[in-house]
């Protein structure tokens, strides 16, 4: 193909991209849609993906494109896109499979060699000695996201080391009586600490002989499912650690939790209104899917509407979206069964202090005569809920 045929066909997929997030949004936005409705909305996004599928084809052997985890073909490897390289990525993991860094990989390795830290005046240290490779790195981040979804969804910041952050709320505003208001603002210092979130992996020295890229995507896989699992848990559930839980923040006396004995449109509605603006127009629902189904999936509104609409279409991480009453529903098994939390997700806030780092053990740490290689992947985080009762809401089931 020329240049100006594959600029073409990368065109044509972008605009198929937007159409595509154009139907999603009609989905979510129109509850009362018809069952043909619906049928149709899934059939212009299959074509969409039929296509988008056809045009990936074609562009198959055609130049890639520069991007964070891809480098073009036969481009120089520099200080700024080496992490994005094959030649560094087998490099970072022949030096811990082989326990030492061979005078062949010496000059890329310098290009990701660390300074190792030290944060929180000697509490915490970084670890690990080279910066993870980008292949890598967007593995277990994607892995985070489909196993960590609260944790996916909430505000995060990169300052080093813990951090104490104002936060402000807004308050009744000022008239001043000459056509101006004067905007009130309640700011609370919240300090947010960092721990070390540690997956741990032990992998059969045999399997270190196959093939890197192979090794690389066990080990993403398997650290990121831990990783996102934790930090769900985390922020729902708090930890001995640097996450205080929304749930606890809650229920600490005096506990603001409330029950139900009947779900139905009138009670869901009670439940949204727990929540006042802005929080509540931002808000998503959190609970378990076995609760999802079971309290609200076939309920009607109060003229027969269904409450829920979905993405017809599994896309993306590969998760179906369902929405309701309007509000992005997320699945967490930290969620107690039949328990519902409702509020701004955003108003949850984390401090993850650097990215992700990956070591293995030593020649003298043995896990070893059992022939194993432990292999750690870590990532410094912790946070908090901004005034949990006014911005979130939390029910239970009660049978009286």
């Amino acid at each position: 193909m020329t240049h100006k045929e594959i600029a073409e066909l990368r065109r044509r997929k972008s605009e198929l991209r937007s159409k595509r997030k154009e139907i999603r949004e009609q989905v979510k936005n129109h509850r009362g849609a018809s069952a043909e409705e619906m049928n149709s909305y899934a059939e212009q996004l299959r074509t969409i993906s039929e296509e988008m599928d056809d045009i990936d084809d074609k562009l198959a052997d055609a130049p890639e494109q520069r991007g964070a985890g891809n480098m073009p073909r036969g481009q120089e490897i520099t200080t700024e896109n080496f992490r994005s390289s094959t030649k560094y990525r087998d490099a970072f993991y022949r030096s811990f499979i082989n326990r030492n860094v061979s005078a062949d990989d010496t000059e890329i390795m310098e290009m990701g060699k660390r300074a190792i830290t030290d944060l929180n005046g000697g509490s915490i240290t970084s670890g690990a000695g080279y910066l993870v490779p980008q292949t890598t790195l967007d593995t277990i981040q994607s892995i985070i996201t489909k196993y960590g979804q609260v944790y996916s969804a909430i505000t995060k910041y990169g300052f080093t080391g813990n951090v104490s952050l104002p936060i402000g709320t807004a308050g009744a505003p000022t008239d001043n009586g000459d056509g101006t208001m004067t905007l009130n603002f309640t700011f609370t210092e919240a300090t947010i600490e960092q721990e070390a979130i540690v997956a741990t992996i032990k992998v059969k020295n045999v399997l270190l002989k196959n093939s890197i890229s192979a090794l690389e995507t066990y080990l993403a896989m398997e650290m990121g499912k831990y990783i996102g699992t934790y930090l769900d848990s985390a922020v729902i559930n708090g930890d001995a650690g640097s996450f205080t839980g929304i749930v606890p923040s809650i229920t600490a006396a005096p506990t603001a939790k409330k029950t139900y004995s009947q779900m139905n449109w009138d009670k869901l509605m009670d439940i949204e209104a727990e929540v006042d603006s802005p929080y509540g127009d931002d808000a998503v629902f959190i609970m378990r899917r076995k609760t999802f189904f079971n309290r609200f999936r076939k309920m009607t509104d109060a003229g027969g509407a269904p409450i829920t609409t979905t993405i017809p279409i599994v896309t993306g991480n590969g998760k179906t979206k369902f929405y309701l009453d309007g509000h992005e529903v997320i699945f967490t098994t930290a969620m107690a069964i039949d328990d519902i939390l409702f509020g701004d997700i955003k108003q949850y806030v984390v401090n993850e202090s650097q990215e992700i780092t990956i070591e293995s053990s030593s020649v003298g740490d043995d896990v070893f005569g059992k022939d194993q290689t432990m292999w750690r992947g870590k990532v410094y985080s912790g946070g908090r809920p901004m005034f949990p009762k006014q911005t979130f809401t939390l029910w239970g089931y009660s049978a009286t």
